[in-house]
C-alpha cells in the first residue's frame, strides 16, 4: 500500500514543479521581452528516486532530475514612439554592464541616467562596440544596423550579440541572461533594430492556461488516489487487525 502512495506522489511532484513554471510564465505575460520557460525532466520518477521515506524527511524533487528550457522565439513588437525604446527584430541580445559582469537581454526599454548614459530600467548600462553608450544631444535616432545617431553624428554602435547554444544561457533576473563560462558570444547576424518599439512577452496565455488546467486535473486525481489508499491502509490497520 505504501508503494502505491509513493507512486502517486512520484506523479504529483513533477506536475507541481511544472505548475510553478507555468505560473511564472503567466505572471510575466505582460513583461517586456519575457521568454517562456518549460520544466523538463531527464528521467521518469519512481519511489527509489524520491528523497525521504515513510518515516524520514518530506518528499522532495531532486534538482538534478529536471531542468528549465527557455523558449527564445521572438515576441511581437509593440510600437511606443519612445526614441529610447529599441527592439531587436530577429536573433540577438543587447549587452549590458552589471556589477557582476556583462549580461545579455532582449528588453530594449531603455532610458538615460544622470550621466546621460543609456541604461535599462534597473540602471544597467547598455554597451556599445567600445564603451557604455552616452547620449548628449536632443535629436536621437537608431539605425537598423545599430548606429546611434545623436544630433547628426554617430555616437556609438549598439552591441548586439548571439550565442551558438542558447540552452547554455541562464536566467539572472530582470530579463537578463548569463552564459556559461566557456560559452563565447559572437556578433549577431540577420537582425534589424526597430527604434520606437519594444518586444512583448512570447508567452501564449491560452496555451499556458490549458496546460495549467490539465496539470491541475491530473494532480487532483493523484491526490484523491493517495487519500483513497490512505483510507484503505487505515482500515486495514484499525479494523482488519482487530
Amino acid at each position: 500500500m505504501i508503494k502505491g502512495i509513493y507512486h502517486a506522489a512520484a506523479g504529483m511532484i513533477p506536475r507541481e514543479s511544472q505548475l510553478e513554471a507555468i505560473s511564472n510564465n503567466l505572471a510575466n505575460a505582460n513583461t517586456t521581452a519575457h521568454k517562456a520557460d518549460r520544466r523538463l525532466f531527464r528521467t521518469t520518477l519512481d519511489n527509489r528516486l524520491l528523497q525521504g521515506g515513510p518515516f524520514g524527511s518530506p518528499l522532495t524533487l531532486p534538482t538534478e532530475l529536471y531542468y528549465l528550457q527557455t523558449n527564445f522565439e521572438q515576441g511581437s513588437l509593440e510600437k511606443t514612439d519612445n526614441p529610447l525604446d529599441i527592439a531587436i527584430s530577429g536573433d540577438g541580445f543587447f549587452a549590458v554592464e552589471t556589477d557582476a559582469g556583462t549580461f545579455y537581454t532582449r528588453d530594449g526599454n531603455f532610458k538615460l541616467n544622470e550621466n546621460n548614459e543609456l541604461v535599462t530600467n534597473q540602471g544597467y548600462r547598455v554597451l556599445g562596440e567600445s564603451n557604455p553608450i552616452q547620449i548628449t544631444g536632443a535629436d536621437v535616432s537608431v539605425r537598423e544596423t545599430g548606429e546611434v545617431i545623436v544630433d547628426g553624428s554617430v555616437a556609438d554602435v549598439l552591441k548586439v550579440v548571439d550565442f551558438e547554444d542558447r540552452e547554455r544561457l541562464h536566467r539572472n533576473g530582470f530579463g537578463l541572461f548569463a552564459p556559461e563560462a566557456d560559452l563565447p558570444s559572437q556578433p549577431a547576424e540577420g537582425y534589424r533594430l526597430m527604434q520606437g518599439f519594444v518586444e512583448k512577452s512570447n508567452v501564449n496565455v491560452i496555451r499556458e492556461m490549458v496546460q495549467m488546467i490539465e496539470l491541475n486535473r491530473i494532480y487532483e486525481a493523484l491526490q484523491k488516489s493517495i487519500i483513497a489508499q490512505d483510507e484503505t491502509l487505515k482500515t486495514a490497520v484499525n479494523e482488519i487487525a482487530r
